[in-house]
């Protein structure tokens, strides 16, 4: 229950935030929307000239543009801004006002910052997605099926845990190079190319994309279980690696907290 009352009163907190300027407040939705939008034409414009993008059906793009949203707005609402935050903290020696809480100091290190408006990100993701499920049932005759309405929340989870755990092991870093803010903006170039099924890379940059920066578990996987064709051997692969990453970024995060050296020390 700590946790969650914890999680609560940061939300409210962002929310007052982030509503204290409300026209820029406005305006980052408007953007948000405006790229969408774009990302749409340029599917549409794609599909124009063929009817498949390496295999991947319209509504299986649709469906794995619907992830890389949710996954962008989920990354940019909560784990970049504390990631952030922690970087700084770092730099300056003022992470003692985490470490010395009564609580889990990387519990507290990734709650602390929200931005509200990225929920819109999350929300249009997870409405495109949907939409794309109906589009590929449909056209097979049948609702969704049990084991794709099961599947799909739980990968969305495994990407989640992996990229949230990815991002820790980052910031962790920290403690050795003070400062590696242009390892975020690596990231960010990165992570662009999960808008695009990673079956039209080539061999090297699809096994890069699998097992160096694990971008297809984040993206493309939960996509493929929203449209059936999730392999067992990857379900399994996905739920493993999620729970290594989780496990290895919670004991990296306490060996770099040794390193750490106040303000006041």
């Amino acid at each position: 229950m700590e946790p969650l009352r914890l999680f609560w009163l940061f939300a409210r907190t962002s929310v007052q935030k982030d509503t204290e300027y409300r026209a820029n407040f406005f305006a980052q939705i408007l953007v948000t929307l405006l790229g969408i939008g774009t990302q749409l034409a340029a599917v549409w414009v794609i599909f124009r000239h063929t009817p498949n993008l390496a295999g991947w059906s319209l509504p299986q793009v649709l469906a794995l543009l619907g992830v890389y949203n949710f996954m962008y707005g989920f990354i940019g609402a909560s784990i970049a801004p504390n990631m952030r935050q922690v970087l700084e903290d770092v730099r300056q020696g003022t992470l003692d006002f985490a470490l010395l809480k009564p609580i889990n100091s990387q519990l507290l290190v990734s709650v602390r910052q929200f931005e509200i408006w990225r929920l819109t990100d999350i929300l249009l993701g997870i409405a495109l997605a949907v939409y794309a499920s109906i589009r590929i049932n449909s056209g097979a005759g049948t609702g969704l099926p049990m084991r794709e309405a099961l599947l799909f929340p739980l990968m969305l989870l495994c990407g989640g845990v992996i990229v949230y755990s990815f991002w820790l092991i980052l910031a962790t870093t920290s403690f050795w190079f003070t400062r590696i803010d242009n390892i975020e903006m690596i990231f960010w170039n990165i992570f662009e190319a999960g808008r695009y099924p990673i079956d039209v890379y080539p061999l090297y940059i699809r096994r890069f994309l699998t097992f160096g920066v694990p971008l297809a578990f984040i993206t493309t996987i939960p996509a493929r279980a929203l449209g059936g064709a999730l392999e067992t051997s990857t379900l399994l692969l996905a739920v493993l690696l999620a729970a290594a990453m989780w496990v290895v970024s919670a004991w990296f995060w306490r060996v770099g907290l040794r390193r750490y050296g106040s303000a006041s020390s």
